[in-house]
């Protein structure tokens, strides 16, 4: 049944949501007339205890998840004294699945059903929505129904074989957890076969007026031994500087956060597990504090971007304002969608880790708008002069680097590695202050943080948004990995299931596979695949018996 603009204006409305959180900030902006309802997740699935997908036409069978039939009939009489029925799930593959389902079970009434999408909670944003409400994107429900189903027949049908070949019960194969198990334990393989080694350097330190810096020699000596002869003449020799050079650079401001950038900064800086991260940041989001947290698109409202510039220059000065950016995107990215970004600028009644997480969002999409940091860099080389002797082609580097203006930096600081380095005169003579042999170590690469694995993930295309928090959760809670310091160390079971399915079913963890898989999905999104064709080719390569 069409709707027309009278179901908005008369009887009792109905809006249906996942979340009561979210089912609680709209009801404040819709008025009177409307109810609010929350599915409290998804409402279908597939069955819990057996497969739930037929193997010849691939068909899934969904059911109602436990304790949702009887929530959902409460909706339903509800739906049934309504003129209008607006379903309201996220705007994303998961939220047009719940949406579906909704829209399935209550067609049947014969009301106007439509669907509607928002990326932020606000006034504006909820009453647009309604004005327009559209139809549940198909594509995007069997781009869900091809994941589910893919990850479905991969954990169900290929962990008996991982079980029965370790000899360990409650081990899992997963289309995404599987390929970042691989990333964490080969990883500990390198930082397990790499040998230290040390080596020196030597070293000149020399003072102009009230500045005191450094050049070094860049040959490397496998024993402080071999370096004494060379320390003892350089000790006796002036300085010459042969080339001196300054370049000022601009160093251009962070991008406005995407889930991955999101998650890997938050765990660093803020220290958060990753899926506390995903779970503050939703929460922000349905009380309408910032857009959707689930996005890999950079793209930023321009009406929402002058707010910002107009902000920053009335709080920090003209100087600071940038301009918006637009930054090259995947093929794979949801253009539809915005970066993670305030919904305004007043400042929300938050604490604890929301507020800390709020105001990391704030200060980056600030810092996106704003204007690039100016350095200056400085490079001189530095060669000995001995008495007699000439000049001895042993040429000694010196850096510079000196934030002239800092820009984004007064918004969102970073780490810079200033270094001083006087104006120096090519020709001009110095007097080291002193000469010293500098030891160094190699080091071995560092383990994955949580955020480190994310941003790994996404750089790799495996895994999209929605998902990176759930396959770190994953990881350790089928005891593949713990956490020491802060890093992920994989545990000894963590090497056999690496090794099993490297032999047996090595499509599962390679990571080229994995990537194509998502980006079948994607196909199936844009309407342009056959979900089922796609699971069939992807999962028939596994040759499952």
């Amino acid at each position: 049944m069409l709707w027309t603009i009278s179901h908005l204006l008369t009887g009792m409305k109905l809006f249906i949501v996942e979340s009561p959180t979210k089912a609680k900030t709209i009801v404040r902006y819709l008025g009177r007339g409307w109810r609010v309802e929350a599915t409290l997740g998804h409402i279908k699935d597939l069955p819990p205890d057996n497969l739930g997908v037929d193997m010849e036409s691939l068909e899934p069978t969904f059911v109602w998840v436990r304790g949702k039939k009887k929530l959902f009939d409460r909706i339903r009489e509800l739906a049934k004294k309504a003129t209008f029925v607006c379903i309201g799930t996220d705007p994303d593959r998961e939220g047009e699945a719940i949406a579906y389902f909704v829209r399935e079970e209550l067609k049947r009434l014969n009301i106007p059903i439509g669907r509607v999408v928002f990326y932020e909670i606000t006034p504006d944003s909820i009453r647009q929505a309604v004005e327009a409400p559209g139809e549940v994107n198909t594509h995007l429900v069997k781009a869900q129904f091809a994941r589910r189903v893919l990850d479905r027949l991969i954990g169900y049908r290929l962990s008996p074989y991982l079980c029965k070949a370790t000899g360990k019960l409650g081990l899992s194969v997963g289309r995404v957890q599987s390929p970042a198990l691989r990333l964490v334990v080969e990883r500990e393989r390198e930082i397990i076969a790499f040998k230290k080694r040390e080596y020196y350097h030597i070293k000149a330190v020399f003072e102009k007026g009230s500045v005191e810096f450094s050049a070094l020699w860049n040959y490397r000596f496998e024993r402080v031994e071999n370096a004494k002869p060379y320390l003892e003449k350089l000790r006796r020799a002036l300085f010459e500087v042969s080339l001196f050079s300054e370049e000022r650079k601009e160093k251009e401001p962070p991008k406005p956060f995407i889930t991955s950038s999101l998650q890997s900064v938050a765990n660093q800086r803020l220290k958060m597990k990753v899926e506390q991260v995903q779970k503050t940041a939703q929460k922000l989001y349905e009380q309408g504090y910032i857009t959707y947290p689930r996005t890999d698109s950079h793209r930023m409202n321009q009406q929402k971007a002058q707010e910002f510039m107009d902000y920053i220059k009335k709080t920090y000065g003209s100087n600071y304002v940038g301009k918006l950016r637009s930054f090259p995107q995947k093929s794979t990215t949801q253009g539809a969608h915005e970066c993670i970004r305030p919904t305004g600028l007043t400042t929300p009644p938050l604490k604890g880790g929301e507020l800390a997480l709020y105001e990391l969002i704030l200060h980056r999409t600030l810092a996106s708008l704003a204007s690039p940091a100016l350095l200056l860099e400085r490079r001189a080389v530095l060669n000995p002069l001995y008495e007699g002797k000439g000049r001895e082609e042993m040429p000694f580097m010196a850096k510079g680097l000196e934030l002239l203006f800092d820009g984004y930096l007064r918004i969102y600081p970073e780490e810079l590695e200033l270094s001083a380095l006087p104006f120096l005169q090519e020709g001009e003579v110095l007097k080291p202050k002193k000469i010293v042999v500098e030891k160094r170590q190699t080091q071995p690469p560092p383990r994955y943080t949580e955020g480190a694995l994310v941003k790994k993930l996404e750089e790799l295309g495996i895994g999209r948004p929605s998902t990176y928090a759930t396959i770190v959760k994953t990881l350790k809670e089928r005891n593949y990995v713990v956490e020491e310091k802060g890093y992920l160390k994989p545990t000894e079971v963590a090497f056999e299931v690496v090794d099993f399915l490297k032999e047996k079913f090595p499509g599962v963890i390679d990571y080229s596979f994995t990537n194509q898989m998502e980006q079948g999905l994607d196909e199936v999104e844009k309407g342009s695949r056959d979900w089922q064709e796609l699971v069939r080719e992807f999962f028939l390569s596994f040759k499952v018996e």
